[in-house]
């Protein structure tokens, strides 16, 4: 086995992110005094289709919350991360005591560049 944006055509891997803090920007966007009526239009327009699109992407099973207490919770870890290293690492180690060494490889390619080697290290947020 090896990881999905090693194998397609793409580069991407199984999963994308939606950044739900820039989400929620969108969707509930704050009041501004004195704002237009123009410029409060294209708020709600705008409003509207990023809700119309995840009512899309959740009705075709494409969009998965991860919420805790279900079967697909889930945790993400950017390689950027300042802990990422670590995780990855054991994760990896993990993948070949279980017979996946290539798949272990692949991951422990991506701990080689995470965390502290990473360029754009940072603590999470």
């Amino acid at each position: 086995m090896k990881l999905d944006r090693n194998i397609n055509s793409t580069g991407r891997g199984k999963y994308g992110l939606v950044n739900n803090r820039k989400l929620l920007e969108i969707i509930v966007p704050p009041r501004v005094d004195g704002e237009s009526n123009d410029a409060s239009m294209v708020k709600l327009r705008r409003e509207r289709q990023v809700r119309d699109a995840i009512d899309l992407l959740e009705s075709l099973g494409i969009l998965d919350w991860g919420l805790a207490g279900t079967d697909s919770e889930f945790f993400v870890i950017k390689l950027r991360d300042a802990y990422a290293g670590g995780a990855l690492h054991t994760y990896a180690s993990y993948a070949v005591r279980d017979g996946q060494v290539e798949y272990g490889r692949d991951v422990m390619e991506l701990a080689k560049r995470s965390g502290e080697s990473h360029p754009n290290c940072k603590k999470p947020d």
